[in-house]
């Protein structure tokens, strides 16, 4: 029998999965709530549109689908927009009681296969593995999550944003069918800040961009800086050129004033025992202590803007230089901050092991960025319709002595509860009416837990 907590949860999957089909034009309401439930019972490794469609019932309609599937695409960003208000909706007085909004921006690649894949490319590959290569072929896209810490398991990243990359050279193929402009990840990732501002305004808080050192770059923290009430951490390089701030004068004489001073080594600065201080911080869920060494600076980045910069010392040989564009903001805000950023990293990972992401074989551009969507959407909803839920619901350790109990339940755990929750529903309305024996209860559990 389905419990209450199932029941909740899977009723508000449902609705923020009705409020998101309303989006879309008529033709593609018709089959897009079904693939959602659809993605969410597919079992199969291959998790291709095609197992979506099956585990749905589409696939008859196959043809009329696949033709209109680049629709969902086209309306991604009315799509991110409204599941954003439902999070606002169901989780503002998470954000109210937060300190600050922080939203993290990366980039990741899905690799594809087949010259025949539209937008495709070589880019840089995060994870070499084995074989070392520095480049795989597929797509990049830009993403932006909106992180928000839970009272029970800590930082959750909900996906809000996300646009495919396109090189140059990919555009000028495709310029006569989809005419599409170039545009760097920095300016994407910028463009996607200023769209996403507006819906936070009414909270009336600072927005923490935290974006790895890949986007420290003055076409990034320019246009950023220049955003009232936004505040960028961002790690530095190495051998990155930092000033003193000029001290200015009591009366100003002729000429611009003086916007950098004397040029700082970072090298030496970290060679050098003095200015080191330890600090307690929270890091990944537990309190841990960084040596840091921080300092006020003017960086050509920022066009001589002050900083602040705290260089993380975690042994003799490895050092990390990180920054804020708030001059004022502490040392333990900046180290908590960046480390918030790893979570974006961990939805990548389950996007791609969990839904599948990249794995869709689609061969249309536009449809691409639909399944895209659509997997990032299901993160989101199934992330926000188990939030209430707790431990012992999410996951039964009992079957599993070995792993940790003091584990917070994974993504996979969440989809799988909704699973259980969907597939019991189905179970039990089916034989509504019917009397069912202790053994056929026991087996219909077993059965729940062996498809979960």
């Amino acid at each position: 029998m389905i419990l209450q907590g199932q029941h909740t949860a899977l009723e508000l999957f449902q609705t923020i999965a009705e409020r998101l089909t309303s989006k879309l034009k008529t033709q593609i309401k018709t089959f897009f709530l079904p693939i959602l439930l659809g993605a969410l019972l597919a079992l199969a490794r291959r998790r291709t549109v095609t197992t979506w469609l099956r585990a749905a019932g589409l696939s008859e309609d196959y043809r009329q689908i696949f033709y209109h599937l680049p629709g969902v695409g086209r309306k991604s960003q009315e799509l991110f927009n409204e599941m954003l208000k439902c999070i606002l909706e169901h989780l503002g007085e998470v954000i109210t009681s937060a300190s600050s909004i922080r939203i993290v921006l990366d980039d990741s690649p899905t690799k594809r296969y087949g010259k025949q894949v539209e937008g495709a490319g070589y880019h840089h590959n995060p994870t070499p593995g084995k074989t070392d290569a520095t480049l795989c072929f597929g797509h990049s896209w830009v993403v932006a999550t909106l992180v928000l810490t839970h009272p029970l398991f800590g930082e959750v990243s909900f996906p809000i944003a996300a646009e495919l990359y396109l090189r140059k050279k990919e555009i000028d193929k495709l310029h006569a069918k989809y005419h599409r402009t170039f545009k760097t990840k920095t300016t994407i990732a910028v463009e996607m800040i200023k769209r996403l501002m507006p819906q936070f305004k009414d909270f009336k808080k600072t927005i923490e961009i935290i974006v790895d050192g890949g986007y420290a770059k003055d076409t990034v923290l320019l246009p950023l800086g220049n955003l009232q009430g936004v505040t960028t951490i961002t790690r530095l390089r190495r051998d990155a050129a930092l000033f003193e701030v000029p001290v200015q004068p009591k009366t100003r004489g002729r000429g611009r004033p003086k916007m950098y001073g004397v040029r700082m080594d970072l090298k030496s600065m970290v060679e050098s025992s003095d200015g080191w201080e330890e600090v307690e911080c929270r890091q990944y869920g537990q309190v841990v202590s960084k040596r840091v060494k921080s300092f006020v600076a003017a960086s050509r980045l920022t066009r001589g803007k002050p900083i602040r910069v705290v260089i993380v010392k975690e042994n003799d040989k490895t050092w990390l230089p990180l920054m804020s564009t708030d001059a004022e903001m502490s040392v333990v805000e900046i180290l908590e901050s960046y480390a918030v950023r790893f979570g974006i990293e961990e939805m990548f990972k389950d996007l791609k092991d969990v839904w599948g992401w990249g794995k869709q074989e689609l061969r249309k551009l536009e449809s691409n960025e639909a399944a895209t969507t659509t997997n990032m959407l299901l993160f989101g909803m199934t992330e926000l319709s188990t939030w209430e839920r707790s431990q012992s619901e999410l996951v039964n350790r009992e079957e599993s002595p070995w792993d940790d109990e003091k584990r917070r339940p994974s993504h996979a755990d969440r989809r799988n509860f909704l699973r259980r929750a969907m597939l019991t529903k189905d179970f039990y309305g089916a034989l509504r009416g019917a009397r069912l024996t202790t053994k056929i209860i026991h087996a219909l559990e077993k059965l729940m837990r062996l498809a979960t």
